[in-house]
């Protein structure tokens, strides 16, 4: 899989942000809004905050195209939309809770 700069950069910053249960998924045949869903786990709110701006700080040094975050880190669950990358920041409870990987899994 060739992945590009944005998607690369925002790979690997999360493996220094030390999150947890990193999981890259390509949509790309099963949806023509995004082409990955970038799945990260945080050990607690403090650390799903630090990892959301993190990524909205490096998406902007990018001049990547952010169209909107959502969720809140109480709720346990924040999606930062950057168009063709979904990144998608759990707690390990709403992780296991929407187990979203298991989702794409059935429709390949």
């Amino acid at each position: 899989m060739e992945l590009d700069k944005t998607t690369k950069a925002i790979l690997t910053l999360l493996e220094q942000t030390k999150g947890e249960d990193i999981e890259l998924i390509n949509v790309s045949e099963l949806t023509p809004f995004s082409e990955y869903y970038l799945l990260v786990t945080a050990s607690n709110i403090r650390q799903m905050n630090a990892i959301k701006e993190t990524v909205l700080k490096k998406l902007k040094e990018l001049e990547a195209n952010l169209h909107h975050v959502e969720g809140r880190e109480e709720s346990g669950w924040v999606l930062i939309d950057a168009h063709h990358l979904i990144v998608n920041i759990f707690t390990k409870e709403e992780r296991e809770r929407i187990s979203l990987e298991e989702i794409f899994k059935r429709r390949n």
